[in-house]
């Protein structure tokens, strides 16, 4: 009974088939037997209208015959001409009959004036002549004849009338789709047999159009919710359509479980690179501050230590304390001192702090700050931190005799600051890459210099973005455009928090 339940889709398909195949059937039972039903009625008028042709016909010809004494003496060519035209008048009120006249042994005034091919039919049709030969011989024994030849797609009905005195014979043909008749009480049962077969086979293709689109809907519904939850199962059913559940269903369990795996990789590789990232960082300062100790027990000796001997020793240790600084950015553990205040003091103190790099490689870097007046609501070492590490970011890819260009602008109530560089720009996988933590393409680096930076914006209520070539300071198409929006303290909706607008307000009191 299950396995029955199961096929319930296939059986109600085939049920419907049988019907679509008994109503067809049914159809072409019907339709040829009111077509044979027709026939009787059919080859009646047809049988008229033959007689009263072949009379006018016959009586056409004695009326040519006595009008002309010479009629005898003309040729049998001038005779079929003559009477060509007498068939053609009398057969053309007619339509699809032909026929004419033989006299002896020859087929006169044979015409077809009716035919539908356009143009003139003036043989005999061969497929009947022995035929209308066996109609007309039949005719000069007993005067008119009649003859009915029944063929596969059509019937044709030859009439003939002769006058055994003089050997003249007229003669007419008709060509009629095939025929026959049945009793009326058969067409009644015919006609309600395909009636039932015809609402069967309605009621069976609703009925499988219903079970169908129900069964799509639940399926598309079904996976329009798992694309947001992977938890989320289709209803079991016993039939096709449950079949497909069920495996949409161990699809979306496979999936759940391969997710979870992935996210458990992902944390885990993360937490490698993390680790390798720190050690990596440490360990330089590490090894700095072991140099600088064993350069100041050497000098210890002698008893000549200076105090700018210890200044390698602080430097490191603050660039491990940097280093964990970095790290705890991503708790937010903190929030930024915002304050209004003028932009250009800042830029003017990153680009003191990376010349000595840029000059060492021959760098030129060109400053476009506009106006002193421009000013936003920032904290200043987290702004001078996140311009810093752009520009230190486009010195190290820019070769030699290159240019590093930060320009300053304020619209809308908002500061915007831009550096380009002239280096080999991004690819398309660095730019999709660009902000995540831990992601860099430095031998040397740990991928957290921009995601830091960015965060230090969305901090203070700004942003980091990359423009890729939309700049005006990129026209040539090459280098790299990253672009700080800063927020100005005129625009209170667009700060991050209402506690950091308080800020900057109290700091222009």
């Amino acid at each position: 009974m299950k396995s029955l339940l199961k096929k319930r889709l296939q059986l109600q398909l085939l049920f419907v088939l049988l019907a679509a195949v008994l109503v067809a059937a049914l159809s072409v039972l019907l339709i040829s037997d009111a077509i044979r039903g027709a026939e009787s009625v059919v080859l009646n008028d047809a049988s008229k209208a033959l007689t009263t042709a072949v009379s006018e016909l016959d009586r056409q010809y004695r009326d040519r015959v006595g009008a002309d004494t010479a009629w005898r003496a003309l040729p049998v060519p001038a005779q079929d001409t003559s009477l060509r035209g007498v068939s053609q008048a009398v057969l053309r009120s007619y339509p699809g009959i032909e026929g004419g006249y033989q006299i002896a042994t020859h087929f006169l005034g044979y015409s077809f004036p009716t035919h539908d091919t356009g143009g003139k039919k003036i043989d005999v049709p061969t497929a009947e002549l022995d035929d209308i030969l066996a109609t007309i011989s039949e005719a000069g024994a007993s005067g008119v004849a009649h003859r009915i030849l029944r063929g596969r797609h059509d019937l044709v009905v030859i009439e003939a009338k002769a006058d055994r005195q003089s050997g003249i014979a007229s003669w007419a043909m008709k060509r009629l789709a095939a025929q026959s008749d049945p009793g009326t009480h058969r067409h009644e049962i015919l006609l309600a047999a395909l009636v039932l077969a015809a609402l069967i086979s309605i009621a069976g293709t609703l009925t499988t159009g219903i079970v169908l689109q129900r069964g799509i809907l639940q399926i598309k519904s079904g996976l329009a919710a798992l694309e947001s939850d992977f938890s989320h199962r289709l209803p079991e059913r016993n039939d096709e359509i449950g079949e497909i559940n069920h495996s949409i269903n161990r699809m979306a369990a496979a999936r759940q479980k391969l997710e979870s795996d992935l996210r458990r990789e992902d944390r885990l590789r993360t937490i490698g690179r993390l680790a390798a990232g720190i050690a990596h960082e440490i360990r330089n300062p590490l090894n700095s501050i072991r140099l600088s100790i064993r350069y100041l027990e050497r000098r210890l000796g002698p008893g000549q230590v200076r105090t700018e001997d210890l200044h390698p020793v602080v430097e490191e240790v603050d660039r491990l304390s940097g280093l964990l600084t970095n790290l705890l950015i991503f708790q937010k553990t903190s929030q930024p001192a915002l304050r209004q205040q003028p932009v250009p003091p800042v830029l003017e103190r990153c680009v003191r702090l990376i010349e000595p790099q840029a000059d060492a490689r021959q760098i030129k870097i060109h400053t476009d700050l506009g106006s002193r007046d421009v000013e936003a609501c920032f904290e200043a070492e987290q702004l001078t931190q996140v311009v810093t590490n752009i520009m230190l970011n486009a010195a190290e890819v820019v070769e030699q005799h290159g240019t590093i260009d930060l320009h300053l602008e304020q619209r809308d109530g908002k500061a915007y600051i831009q550096v380009h560089d002239s280096g080999p720009g991004l690819t398309a996988e660095q730019t999709e890459h660009l902000f995540e933590a831990f992601y860099t393409t430095k031998p040397q680096g740990t991928g957290l210099g921009l995601a830091v930076s960015r965060e230090l914006m969305i901090g203070m209520g700004g942003s980091l973005r990359y423009v890729n070539g939309r700049s005006s300071l990129a026209a040539s198409g090459l280098g790299a455009t990253f672009e700080i929006e800063l927020t100005g303290a005129a625009n209170p909706a667009e700060m991050p928090a209402a506690d950091d607008y308080a800020k900057c307000h109290d700091s222009d009191r």
